[in-house]
């Protein structure tokens, strides 16, 4: 049996229409064999249709008509009670099973069809209320042995079916938890692994809010895969895959190492922050460590891949994005400054602003390039980040 479309809360439904209809169908066609062998077809064709009709509520829910099967069992069960009350009368206590009937609508319907659920219980319990007032009028029309005897075995085996019944929905209810549960924590780690955890926190209690921040000291890393391009040409669609998967899986680690927070990649390219979304201590100097121990992580790409990096620091505002993808970014000036010292610079290499080289002039080895005409930035000042002076 599949899961319904509607997951985990009705596929406990639907499991519970299969063991009330083979429960209902095994024990009707007992039943019919029992009476063939007494000498009483009367009862023994009733027993055997309403086996078929369990048999049909049981194939429906395995043809996956999951709407219908709940029908079909309740309204078996619900006729087959009111033969058995008016056939063996009242005091052999076969109405008490319409007691069952009002528990038996809850087991098999969704919540989708809690109307469908109700009504079938009301009537069930309003035909057991009748029996007992219209008592004098159920003398019934076949008596098999002792009517006394016959009660106590139907008490005995309303009470087993109850008991049962009882044990399988609380089964039922703690694999449904269980399922939940284990739901609730893959979309818990999913959502921590899409968002900071400081914004995953104040999305969840505040699903509503604008989640927009103003930060005034971040330095932003850029980086991209030069020559894969090319290089991804002569590959399969998953070699391509595996390889970016690879690299940007060890730039993450690198990103927690240095206490960076991962914005996005873009195609081959890998964009960092150090001081997103909380102010942190020396952000500049740990987007240049993570830049050099990058370069030093990629220079045993294949031949044509090198790895190209831009680096700026300044004001931000960060914030989240979307309804349904949700999505977690960067916006400023700083941000397109750190972008075009990436898309400007040269592979094997770090490029970086006069803001980074003041904020590293005494930790850190530069090299001047000079001035750079930047695309809608005019011409800017650069130096290459070419190594660490002394421990940072």
């Amino acid at each position: 049996m599949q899961v319904p479309a509607n997951g985990v809360r009705d596929a406990k439904h639907a499991r519970a229409t299969i063991v009330v209809a083979l429960a209902g169908f095994v024990v009707n066609a007992l039943w019919a064999t029992a009476n063939v062998i007494a000498g009483d077809p009367f009862v023994a064709t009733e027993n055997a249709v309403v086996s078929a009709g369990f048999l049909i509520a049981y194939r429906l829910v395995h043809h996956e008509r999951y709407r219908l099967a709940p029908f079909v069992t309740v309204v078996v069960f619900l006729l087959h009670m009111a033969f058995v009350a008016l056939t063996f009368g009242y005091g052999s206590g076969a109405h008490q099973f319409f007691l069952l009937g009002t528990v038996i609508p809850y087991l098999v319907f969704s919540r989708s069809f809690r109307l469908a659920a109700n009504s079938f219980a009301l009537i069930s319990g309003l035909a057991y209320f009748s029996c007992v007032v219209f008592k004098e009028q159920l003398p019934g029309v076949v008596v098999v042995g002792d009517e006394a005897s016959m009660a106590i075995l139907n008490a005995v085996f309303l009470l087993a079916i109850l008991a049962t019944t009882t044990a399988f929905f609380v089964s039922e209810m703690r694999k449904s938890d269980d399922a939940l549960e284990a739901e609730y924590e893959r979309s818990e780690a999913l959502l921590y692994n899409l968002l900071p955890e400081k914004i995953s926190v104040r999305l969840k209690h505040h699903p509503k809010a604008t989640i927009a921040d103003r930060l005034p000291d971040v330095a932003i890393l850029f980086a991209d895969l030069v020559g894969f391009t090319e290089q991804s040409s002569k590959l399969s669609p998953e070699e391509v895959v595996k390889f970016l998967n690879q690299v940007f899986t060890e730039f993450d680690e690198l990103a927690g190492k240095h206490g960076l927070e991962k914005i996005k990649t873009i195609g081959d390219a890998y964009m960092a922050a150090a001081g997103v979304p909380d102010p942190c201590e020396d952000p500049v100097h740990r987007v240049a460590d993570m830049s050099l121990d990058m370069l030093t992580m990629t220079a045993e790409m294949p031949d044509g891949v090198q790895l190209r990096i831009g680096l700026h620091t300044g004001p931000v505002v960060a914030g989240v994005i979307g309804n349904r993808k949700l999505f977690y970014d960067v916006w400023g000036e700083t941000v397109n400054m750190a972008s075009r010292m990436e898309s400007h610079g040269d592979a094997g290499r770090i490029q970086v602003t006069q803001s980074i080289r003041e904020a590293l002039a005494n930790d850190y080895y530069f090299e001047p390039r000079g001035s750079v005409n930047l695309k809608g930035l005019g011409s800017t000042e650069t130096w290459w980040l070419t190594g660490r002076a002394k421990a940072a």
